[in-house]
């Protein structure tokens, strides 16, 4: 799907470029302080692929792919009937342990989620359905990265997908278990030694699963496919917590590695 232009004022290659040099200068979005830009979600969409696309063609490559907005109280907050998405690039992963810049980010904030390895090309959604256990190599604890960074007075869907769903990188833990253990799978959030957050259970009925269907569905939509090798981040039951400078995060999942980074 294309857009050539998403105003008169602002074809999609211009603001593409405009949104990437923004995101470069860890100032993501100050598009979106013109009132005059108005987009559809449709566009919003064109955008984030548009400077997907630009950063591509500098060398970077796209190692997957997040779902957000999967709780309903979130989505009709954000005027969405499902889950949105946004991309994840090979040069934003980090090991745990790793070493961060809270310059780096604008509203520095952190998310404890789960992520799974796609182990096979995926055909579609049906297919996925149907082939789990050929299609997942496995599941693991990450922490999530993001600008937690509005530019509008309230938030909406169109800015949220425009940023790429806000997403900044991501902090691999270790490979462990499969995807239907993430249905019941403990995960707890620390800040400098304090929980600040932990549940059990997905945000989805069915799990990590439907969060995986409801992205492969989604990316159908444009045309893309999720590849093996791809992580996927699959979404989490709690909340943005933001971080700053001298903060040390960690992300537990019941008897799995703890991932953890320090922000400087």
């Amino acid at each position: 799907m294309h857009v050539t232009s998403l105003c008169a004022a602002a074809p999609l290659e211009l603001l593409a470029r405009r949104m990437l040099e923004d995101y470069d200068r860890h100032r993501p979005g100050t598009a979106f302080l013109d009132p005059a830009l108005d987009l559809s979600l449709v566009e919003a969409y064109s955008l984030q692929l548009a400077v997907a696309q630009l950063r591509q063609q500098r060398g970077e490559r796209i190692a997957g792919y997040k779902v957000g907005c999967l709780n309903p109280q979130v989505q009709r907050q954000l005027g969405v009937d499902r889950p949105v998405f946004g991309h994840v690039f090979t040069t934003e992963l980090h090991p745990s342990g790793a070493a961060l810049r809270a310059s780096d980010f604008d509203g520095p904030a952190v998310e404890g989620e789960f992520a799974v390895r796609v182990a096979s090309d995926i055909a579609s959604s049906e297919w996925l359905r149907d082939h789990e256990h050929e299609a997942i190599a496995g599941a693991f604890a990450v922490i999530e990265l993001h600008n937690w960074v509005f530019r509008r007075d309230a938030p909406t869907a169109v800015e949220l997908v425009a940023n790429n769903c806000l997403h900044a990188g991501v902090v691999l833990g270790t490979q462990t278990g499969r995807l239907r253990t993430l249905e019941d799978a403990p995960i707890r959030v620390l800040k400098n030694g304090e929980v600040l957050g932990e549940a059990k259970g997905f945000p989805l009925a069915g799990g990590a699963l439907e969060s995986l269907i409801a992205l492969v569905r989604r990316l159908e939509e444009y045309g893309i496919r999720l590849q093996k090798g791809q992580i996927v981040l699959t979404g989490t039951p709690l909340p943005l917590y933001p971080v700053a400078a001298g903060d040390t995060v960690a992300v537990e999942s019941g008897d799995s590695e703890e991932v953890r980074a320090g922000f400087s």
